[in-house]
């Protein structure tokens, strides 16, 4: 059966992060910024090591992160009873006792294991069984809020088994009590910013902002706060290893590094009862000093700085006629040739037809997803007069 235990709370361990399509390498820079050690990106995540602190403190301290998960063991097993009996070996006792309670989700890829339910159920099966072997008791199945998360990933005969160290997704953080009707993820909003590029004494415009996310998220990565700061639970606090002590030295080492440095953003939307909502969100994450609530027209939008980033997320609602989608994107097109000079424009789209409608070549392409919509992230770069003008004062004058 050759079981190996990859987990170990008293050393250095293996993680795994989880985040979004086109998100990884600015996940992976995080996790080094960090401490992290032998950093590796994957599809939709980054494997990392590090000892029990560090997992605490990257949950509190990720932006672009969805999930820290941690990978507890590996074996071989050709069968239900081969898996049972392996499983009946794991330390369980680490993390929960028989009063508690657990859930396990599978995924499978395996000509050996065909149902993903009947699986979980024999996982189960063999950690509540070790319990009650032992000491008579077992913990029950709890799928809202257990104390103990278990993954399971069967390939061919080879099981990994993680344990879920977030509990709910890291983008819940907390200050966004009041939102619209589809709101964009925080890691999205907050990958969104890191994409463009955008520098803190520079000024930035959330030109669409519905609940205000990019905006808030911008204001956090500015000021250095935790995204975790705002929460108050994580899966990992329910394990029986969990260090209060040593998350307390971390949380609080977290919150002096808070900056108050002066920062300029606006969040601007032409709906009023969206931007209350806006303005609620920003109350709750305690960043009213950095971001202004603006209830206007995009159109009628006239920024007082010279140059400066500017993010749009319009509404490209699927049912939303093409024509339509064309008419707000050439006038977006058109507001940016206008007024966004010297400003690095960035626009996110999930409608291939609303490129095109802008009117300008995008200098950079991203793919991302927007929940489960494929989207593109295009960034424009907006100049006074000629591209080689900007570059060059000197070019301006000898071609009049």
């Amino acid at each position: 059966m050759n079981l190996l235990y990859t987990y170990d709370h008293q050393n250095d361990f293996e993680m795994k992060v989880t985040t979004f399509f086109g998100l990884e390498e600015i996940l992976a820079k995080e996790l080094q910024q960090l401490g992290g050690k032998n950093v590796a990106v994957f599809k939709r995540g980054v494997s990392v090591t590090g000892d029990l602190g560090f997992m605490y403190k990257i949950n509190l301290c990720l932006h672009t992160a969805l999930k820290v998960i941690v990978p507890i063991a590996k074996f071989n097993a050709g069968n239900e009873q081969q898996l049972y009996d392996a499983i009946k070996t794991i330390p369980w006792e680490k993390f929960i006792s028989n009063s508690d309670t657990l859930m396990v989700e599978s995924v499978l890829n395996s000509d050996h294991f065909t149902h993903s339910q009947f699986v979980s159920q024999k996982i189960k099966d063999g950690i509540v069984d070790r319990f009650r072997d032992r000491t008579g008791k077992r913990p029950d199945v709890d799928l809202l809020r257990p104390k103990l998360k278990v993954y399971a990933h069967i390939f061919r005969n080879e099981v990994s088994l993680h344990l879920d160290s977030s509990s709910e997704p890291l983008y819940k953080r907390g200050y966004r009590a009041d939102i619209n009707e589809a709101p964009m993820k925080e890691v999205l909003a907050a990958g969104l910013v890191k994409l463009s590029g955008w520098e803190k004494h520079r000024l930035l415009i959330d030109g669409m902002c519905g609940a205000a996310t990019i905006a808030i998220e911008a204001a956090i990565w500015a000021n250095n706060i935790p995204p975790g700061y705002y929460r108050n639970d994580f899966g990992f606090m329910r394990w029986n290893n969990f260090d209060e002590q040593l998350y307390e030295t971390i949380f609080d080492s977290a919150l002096s590094r808070i900056k108050e440095d002066k920062v300029e953003i606006i969040a601007n939307d032409i709906d009023a009862p969206t931007i209350k909502k806006a303005q609620s969100n920003v109350k709750n994450a305690k960043v009213e000093d950095v971001v202004t609530c603006v209830n206007q027209s995009f159109f009628d939008l006239k920024p007082e700085r010279n140059g400066g980033v500017l993010i749009l997320n319009p509404p490209y609602g699927e049912r939303l006629p093409v024509p339509e989608i064309e008419k707000l994107h050439k006038e977006i097109g058109d507001k940016l040739k206008k007024d966004f000079k010297n400003f690095n424009a960035w626009i996110i789209t999930s409608r291939p037809e609303a490129i095109k409608s802008i009117g300008l070549r995008p200098s950079r392409k991203i793919q991302v997803y927007n929940g489960a919509l494929e989207c593109r992230f295009l960034k424009y770069e907006l100049y006074e007069g000629s591209k080689k003008a900007s570059k060059n004062p000197q070019w301006d004058k000898n071609n009049e």
